[in-house]
């Protein structure tokens, strides 16, 4: 796991779809065509009612009514709805929007003292406002883009103009004090326009107020109408204000009148860099919880102190609605930049337009098909906690207390019942909730944990990688697709064959592998995520999707076409005898008026690839018609499920027993999960095999079809959706280095390195959070986007960085501590370092635990500093080939006495192996 290089994001996951109207131009018009439209039919009706009196008008025009009253009321009354609803659909229009984005920023802001305001740019009509928004408060830093565009006017500042950075800054007026140190995670580095304001560099900014004349930075204020701001007297008065901190007050609304003034600016190409430094700040900047995956937002966060000493929080920006620019300014009393930030985020989320999702959080009921009353869990690696049982009343847990609900984070082995216990394990978050007749597990988690639990149950032992591959897309399409299946019940999908049947816990490597190589991947027909199934073995040939389910009419659905590969594999041939007098029970249990005795069963109907669709039913008493697919879920509900093995059979009546012969296992719609087994064993790419079985439809992380490439490197492979020359050629060199510092041993796995196209697919795929740019397991490695990684150093040195992570990996043996592998890491990447240069110290226990598990960017950078200290301590006092064989083998307690952070051995982690 690398944490070196790290962007300070973390962008939550996509939400809900909202329902949209099309933007504010074409809601009018639709709705004046529509008026029009429904004036028209009612001409033409009025003058065919008058030239045959014997028709019946649906519409009636103004002289018709009048000629009518007290004739023919049902008539009238037609025509008065008629006109109603045309009212209400030319004033419709112009009310959905705001309306919409009412409610979004009203679910935004519920339940926070936040103040919230939304202004559309091009026309400055306020569409939503959450409390009082002309109270007057410090701006902070989102004062930072407007004297940064009026000096870049001014020819103050040029874009490419860079400023030092070393964090601190001081600012002292009269008897008062500031410490403005800079909060980025940069240090000591060399900061351009567009960059410090992503950043929100204060040293930067202090400099620009240098360059601005005191007149003119109020009248920068008042141009913005921000004014009457004072003059500044000194130059320490005139970096307060254009930092936002000292010398003014200003309202949400004043702001949002101010950034609609910035963005029409922006929009006529004036300050290329102010605007790029805005989207920036939202994309890996200080602003980037506002972030929300697939929309372009821009703005600029603020932290300021109030009256009486207590913080409050800004977020000033632009974003998109339908295509057209609003302006959202949140004021958050008691609070900071950040929170009022993701406030922001919360508004756009729920104001957005749907957008497919390559990855998301699934919330899945767990042990769905039973009862379950009670329940251990257990923290996987720890000891036991207390059992939850049923009550009557709620929870019973085994100390004594009891709740509706019990919510868990991390880890746990659960185990369901007692004597017949079934077990799940997984990580994610759990919420145990009591009902009436049992307890209910839900379990939240990574789709792309989903995919691997599903397709570890799907998936035979042998399978061949391009099917797994074809299963983990179709798994995938499936879980997206239906992601609120359940909803209704409080949950998104469930663990049984109803949603995709899981296997929770460990999968074997190839599993694993065919997900991750899949990362994001989804099939994709018209601009649209495909409704996908798969079934166990067709038969050899696939059923169309309609005569399953009606509704299903996609033309890549459409079956009835032949299937050699799966009868290659096997016959699926199957057969069932089914005691007649047992018959009849399954059917009074049902409910269905059959004739009993039962003489013969038989087809009456079959679908086009052959299967039966209806079945008549004799014997004593009037003959029935059953539904094929109604009478298999029945006789195998109460026989056990593989009785009837398919709808695909022929049926006789031997003595007093049914004779059925069937082929096929499932209900053929789909992907055959034998026939696709098969074409990988004949050498069929997955491409291959989900364009046989889904004709038409396309598999890609985005409609565009922008699936994975696999590019080889020199001694590495990369797999990429975007342009690969550059990250290729930075490989090499990074491969060829890394190899150089750490001989990698005979017979290792080359490095595999999957550059994910977004963040959110980033932390869906390896479960680390958005601020970290890459994350290595084993030889894979996975690294942010390229416009993530291109804004925090480039990328050479971060593949170096986890090329080591690869090779000290392989090298490392069961007793080597984290805080040695991550250190030594660090101690090769920057080989100009000695131990001096690394500064702190940590318990052992502790230190490893900050590794594994950082509370933030900031913790993992002083984790990996304290890791790095002792690595390089170690190689300058025993060398590095002593430091190779502590890989190995294990730090000797001895020598972990000698080492200022762990002078106690008996703290040191796996137990100091080697004294």
């Amino acid at each position: 796991m690398c944490q070196r290089h790290k962007p300070p994001q973390e962008i939550g996951a996509n939400g809900p779809p909202s329902i949209r109207y099309g933007t504010g131009r074409e809601k009018l018009r639709l709705a004046i065509t529509w008026v029009r439209m429904v004036c028209s039919v009612t001409r033409v009706l009025h003058n065919l009612h008058k030239s045959n009196r014997r028709a019946t008008p649906f519409f009636f025009g103004p002289g018709t009514l009048w000629r009518t009253w007290g004739t023919r009321p049902v008539l009238i009354r037609i025509y008065c709805w008629n006109l109603l609803l045309s009212i209400l659909l030319l004033l419709a229009p112009l009310t959905l929007a705001g309306q919409t984005t009412q409610s979004a920023l009203t679910s935004a802001l519920q339940g926070t003292p936040a103040v919230g305001l939304v202004v559309d740019v091009p026309t400055g009509r306020q569409l939503a406002v959450v409390k009082a928004t002309n109270e007057r408060h410090a701006p902070g830093s989102i004062l930072k883009p407007l004297f940064l565009a009026a000096a870049l006017e001014q020819h103050e500042v040029q874009p490419e103009t860079t400023v030092f950075c070393r964090r601190s800054l001081h600012i002292s007026d009269g008897p008062r004090e500031w410490n403005l140190a800079c909060t980025h995670p940069q240090s000591e580095v060399a900061f351009a326009a567009k960059e410090a304001l992503a950043y929100s560099c204060n040293r930067y900014f202090a400099e620009l107020a240098d360059r601005i004349p005191p007149a003119q930075a109020a009248a920068i204020l008042a141009h913005y109408g921000l004014g009457p701001a004072p003059v500044p007297r000194n130059r320490e008065q005139k970096e307060l204000l254009v930092l936002g901190v000292a010398g003014i007050s200003v309202s949400p609304a004043q702001m949002a009148f101010a950034y609609r003034k910035l963005a029409l600016a922006l929009d006529q190409a004036k300050a290329p860099a102010v605007r790029q430094g805005l989207r920036d700040s939202v994309s890996y900047g200080m602003a980037h919880n506002a972030a929300v995956p697939g929309m372009e937002i821009a703005g600029k966060t603020g932290t300021a102190d109030g009256a009486e000493g207590q913080s409050h929080g800004w977020f000033a920006g632009t974003g998109y609605l339908d295509h057209e620019q609003v302006v959202i300014v949140i004021y958050l009393p008691h609070g900071n930049g950040a929170d009022a930030a993701r406030l922001a985020h919360d508004f756009f989320l729920a104001a957005r337009a749907p957008a497919p999702e390559s990855a998301r959080s699934l919330t899945v009921e767990l042990f769905s098909t039973r009862t379950v009353k009670t329940l251990t869990a257990t923290p996987l690696g720890q000891g036991a906690l207390p059992q939850v049982e049923w009550a009557p009343d709620g929870l019973r847990l085994s100390w004594g207390s009891k709740r509706k609900q019990l919510s868990l984070s991390g880890s746990f082995r659960m185990q369901a019942g007692a004597g017949d216990a079934q077990e799940i394990s997984a990580a994610g978050r759990w919420t145990i909730t009591w009902q009436r007749d049992g307890l209910r597990v839900l379990l939240t988690l990574p789709s792309e944990s989903y995919v691997i639990a599903a397709l570890n149950g799907e998936a035979a032992p042998d399978e061949p990688m391009a099917s797994l591959k074809a299963m983990a897309i179709s798994i995938r399409t499936f879980a997206l697709a239906n992601a609120s299946r359940h909803n209704a019940e409080g949950f998104g999908l469930c663990d049984s064959t109803h949603c995709q049947a899981l296997r929770l816990g460990n999968a074997r490597p190839e599993v694993v592998r065919a997900v991750r190589e899949t990362a994001g991947e989804t099939l994709w027909f018209g601009g649209q995520r495909a409704h996908v199934y798969y079934t166990q073995h067709c038969g050899g040939r696939s059923e169309a999707g309609d005569d399953v389910w009606p509704a299903e009419h996609a033309s890549y659905l459409a079956g009835n076409h032949a299937d050699p590969y799966c009868l290659r594999r096997s016959p699926a041939e199957w057969h069932a005898r089914i005691d007649l007098g047992r018959l009849s029970g399954i059917f009074r249990g049902q409910g269905w008026q059959t004739p009993s005795p039962i003489s013969a069963i038989r087809v009456t109907r079959r679908s086009a690839s052959g299967r039966a669709e209806l079945l008549e039913v004799t014997g004593q008493g009037a003959p029935a018609e059953l539904s094929a697919s109604s009478f298999r879920f029945a006789v195998d509900r109460a026989l056990g499920w593989n009785q009837m093995r398919s709808d695909w059979y022929t049926v006789s009546v031997s003595g007093v027993a049914l004779e059925m012969k069937g082929r096929g296992y499932g209900h053929g719609v789909g992907l055959c999960q034998a026939g696709a087994y098969q074409m990988a064993a004949e050498g069929h790419s997955d491409t291959e095999i989900l364009s046989f079985y889904f004709p038409g439809a396309a598999a890609g992380i985005t409609p565009a079809g922008d699936g994975w490439r696999r590019v080889a490197g020199v001694g590495w492979t990369l797999l990429t959706t975007g342009p690969a020359s550059a990250l290729a050629g930075e490989g090499n060199a990074a491969w060829a280095k890394a190899q150089s510092l750490l001989r990698p041993p005979g017979g290792s796995p080359a490095p595999i390195v999957e550059e994910l196209p977004s963040t959110e697919l980033f932390r869906q795929t390896t479960g680390e959070p958005g601020w970290m740019l890459a994350s290595t397991r084993g030889s894979s490695v996975f690294l942010q986007p390229a416009a993530v990684r291109r804004n925090h150093g480039g990328t050479e040195a971060l593949l170096l960085h986890e090329f080591l992570h690869v090779l000290v990996e392989q090298q490392a043996g069961e007793q080597a501590p984290l805080w040695l592998r991550e250190g030594l890491v660090e101690t090769l990447a920057t080989p100009g370092k000695d131990d001096s240069q690394f500064r702190g110290a940590m318990p052992a226990k502790e230190l490893d635990a900050a590794l594994a598990h950082p509370a933030d960017a900031a913790a993992s950078r002083q984790a990996h500093q304290v890791a790095a200290g002792m690595a390089a301590l170690l190689c300058s006092r025993y060398g590095r080939a002593a430091v190779r064989d502590f890989l190995r083998h294990g730090v000797p307690s001895d020598v972990l006495k000698r080492l200022p952070t762990f002078g106690d051995a008996s703290a040191a982690p796996n137990g100091g192996a080697g004294s």
